[in-house]
């Protein structure tokens, strides 16, 4: 279990790496197009749609980094004020319900991206086909639902153990191991 927890979270971070490698690339495009305007007049063709059909790509490809090194929003003061084993028991129950939730948009993703390829949705003004970036978008958030069901085996076992330095361990709470 702990090898492929390695593996996934692994390929998380170069997922990650590779999204902001995407948008570093997209904003130096950006800033082109605006440099090109105001030095020429003459902007870049089809920034917005290539800006339109990447952010789906770099966000999505950030999720399953986040997820795998639980570095989500949370407010914790009851778990705090509460102690351990019901510090435990919300943490669990906050990676379930974040399951859910990656579940739910990855049950979302396919459709709608099926719905673009049938519909032969293309681009504005390179008349690209915007199914192909959504199905690897789609992609991404089915490989962050299985980071998450991961997190959320592993918070639950050690729910069941009363493995207090699971939650508690590294910065803020997230567990360096995960």
């Amino acid at each position: 279990m702990k090898s492929m927890e390695a593996r996934l979270r692994a390929a998380s971070h170069t997922l990650a790496l590779l999204g902001f490698v995407g948008l570093l690339g997209l904003s130096i495009m950006i800033s082109l197009d605006v440099l090109l305007r105001w030095l020429a007049g003459m902007p870049l063709q089809g920034v917005n749609d290539v800006s339109a059909v990447v952010m789906a790509v770099v966000i999505s490809a950030c999720i399953p980094a986040n997820l795998a090194m639980k570095q989500n929003i949370s407010v914790e003061v009851a778990g705090a004020m509460l102690g351990g084993g019901t510090k435990r028991a919300l943490d669990t129950f906050a990676s379930l319900v974040t399951l859910v939730f990656i579940v739910l948009m990855a049950w979302q993703f396919v459709p709608y991206t099926m719905n673009l390829h049938a519909n032969g949705d293309r681009t504005w003004v390179l008349a690209w086909p915007v199914w192909p970036w959504w199905a690897v978008a789609s992609a991404m958030i089915i490989f962050a639902a299985v980071v998450q069901f991961l997190v959320f085996v592993a918070d639950f076992a050690a729910l069941i153990r009363g493995d207090a330095d699971r939650f508690d361990s590294g910065p803020e709470g997230r567990d360096p191991h995960l």
